[in-house]
């Protein structure tokens, strides 16, 4: 594989994260037929260009479409984000919480990297605890659906049991309890929709409409990545009775420092971190570039 072929495969797989040989239900994108060919073809260069995306974060699989209902015949390539200590400065993960933010008020960092882990352990329990789904079993994706009502109403149901509960003894579990249960059910319905829009803008979730119900799927991508990063992802999966999993706020406080880190305990106890505009003396620790289990970069 030449570097201008590597070069050429990269900047279309991480642009649309997939390359079908044949695609099913749309047409072929700009220059997929092109990258099919390279990557159909260049088996010996797969080496190399593992190694490329390997320094990068990233990592290639390729599936037979048959055997994961993708289409009849085919094969497909995808460009997976491996959960790795170090990315590529060009990833930027503060994104999501831009995208999750009330620019209307106050509201800090620290409160939307909270939400945006709640958001996205409930997502994970969707698409695999309430389908009784395998980490790998990749080619469910396609059973995987939620919407902004499900998502809400698992949220309030959720956060209504955490305040019947009461607050945690721990001071940082405490912290996540006060900041999800200060929350209306509009609030909850409106995080609900910007956390599916985020998530749709990072190839993590299809739009789906149909009948003028829309329902958001998860894509190739998101079922891949999760089957390869499943030490950090999978211990988040929210289990239908709490008592078989640890309480809503240490999921969350997991999710934020990542499972087996040690280095960012501290993600609460200094203080709340800051967007990029706004104004602070220190620069605390900031639970939104922490290399854990949200790992949505863009």
């Amino acid at each position: 594989m030449t570097p201008a072929d590597m070069g050429r495969a990269f900047s279309y797989l991480f642009a649309y994260r997939s390359c079908s040989t044949h695609p099913e239900g749309r047409r072929r994108r700009d220059g997929e037929a092109q990258v099919a060919e390279i990557l159909t073809s260049e088996i010996s260069g797969y080496q190399d260009f593992e190694a490329f995306l390997n320094v990068q974060g990233f990592t290639m699989r390729s599936y037979e479409q048959a055997a994961i209902g993708v289409a009849a015949r085919g094969q497909v390539f995808v460009m997976a984000r491996r959960c790795t200590e170090e990315q590529a400065p060009y990833i930027d993960c503060v994104w999501l919480f831009e995208r999750m933010r009330d620019r209307r008020s106050s509201e800090t960092l620290e409160h939307v990297v909270v939400w945006a882990a709640q958001l996205w352990a409930m997502t994970q329990w969707f698409f695999y605890t309430r389908l009784d789904r395998g980490i790998d079993a990749v080619g469910r994706f396609k059973e995987a659906f939620i919407n902004v009502s499900q998502l809400t109403r698992e949220l309030q149901e959720q956060i209504e049991g955490l305040r019947t509960r009461g607050a945690p003894a721990d001071d940082r579990g405490r912290v996540v309890w006060e900041i999800l249960t200060d929350s209306t059910g509009a609030l909850i319905e409106t995080k609900a929709r910007r956390f599916l829009a985020a998530m749709e803008e990072a190839a993590l979730l299809d739009r789906i409409e149909n009948e003028g119900d829309v329902q958001y799927r998860q894509t190739l991508n998101a079922a891949v990545e999760m089957s390869l990063n499943f030490e950090r992802q999978a211990f988040y999966l929210m289990p239908d009775d709490e008592r078989d999993g640890p309480p809503a706020e240490d999921a969350v406080l997991g999710l934020i420092e990542g499972t087996g880190l040690s280095s960012t305990a501290g993600a609460f106890g200094g203080g709340a971190g800051s967007f990029p505009d706004e104004e602070v003396d220190d620069e605390p620790n900031d639970p939104g570039r922490s290399n854990g289990g949200i790992d949505v970069g863009h």
